[in-house]
């Protein structure tokens, strides 16, 4: 088995989505397991949308975030339908912060969830409709459990099993979301910004993953950053220890 994860703007749109469900289609020999993050900028809407309905607003954002999901699901001519449930728990969620006027971590943690959510079906669905039998799933329903450190959490060392045995009896594709986890008491968690990546490389080790693939839609890392450096060049090798000190 293998883990591909896809993020950023790797899934910024519909036809980077249709690329994303071509690629695990070609990897179906090794068994993959999709892991997913959010549309491109999706996630900071999400906080911006927490932050500015406690401020009394909001309402444009909430729409935004409706229509770039929305315009993907048309382009890819898939059903609306498939995401109206978070759509509406979004809401919900949205009007109760109207009320009280006030988002905490654990409340933003449970908001800034969405993203993953929506777009593991998206994918999961386009995925189906090339005849990849693929079903999404919230990585907490699979057994990612994790600290009550909201925004910042950390797996548990019972998720290591419970995601090994849920992942291994399954007969489909799996598409789960990164980031997030739950609390042994149910309460939705994010893993920081950067957790979707985690959630791959935690997964991949529970399940005793041949590879781990981080799929973006850039040619690799950099000697340096060339937002800085103009002719920073791309390295065909990087070691563990230049990694991490990157």
């Amino acid at each position: 088995m293998i883990v591909m994860k896809f993020g950023g703007t790797s899934v910024g749109g519909a036809e980077q989505i249709k690329t994303v469900a071509d690629i695990v289609k070609s990897y179906l020999n090794k068994k993959p397991v999709v892991v997913v993050s959010a549309v491109t900028k999706i996630t900071d809407k999400l906080i911006e949308l927490a932050n500015t309905v406690s401020e009394g607003k909001g309402n444009e954002v909430l729409d935004s975030i409706k229509k770039i999901h929305y315009d993907i699901m048309e382009k890819l001519s898939l059903d609306k339908s498939l995401i109206i449930q978070d759509i509406e728990e979004l809401s919900k969620m949205i009007s109760k912060i109207k009320i009280s006027k006030r988002v905490d971590n654990k409340l933003l943690d449970s908001i800034q969830s969405f993203g993953e959510r929506m777009l593991s079906k998206i994918i999961a669905a386009q995925l189906n409709k090339i005849n990849v039998k693929a079903q999404a799933f919230n990585s907490y329903d699979l057994g990612f459990v994790t600290t009550a450190d909201f925004g910042n959490a950390e797996p548990l060392e019972k998720a290591f099993d419970s995601l090994n045995d849920n992942i291994k009896k399954l007969n489909v594709v799996p598409v789960i979301t990164g980031f997030i986890g739950k609390t042994e008491q149910g309460e939705i968690t994010t893993l920081g910004r950067g957790g979707s990546d985690y959630s791959a490389a935690v997964i991949g080790g529970a399940i005793d993953a041949s590879e781990i693939q981080i799929w973006t839609d850039v040619d690799g890392i950099k000697s340096a950053d060339p937002k800085i450096v103009s002719n920073a060049k791309t390295l065909e090798k990087v070691s563990f220890a230049e990694a991490s000190e990157l």
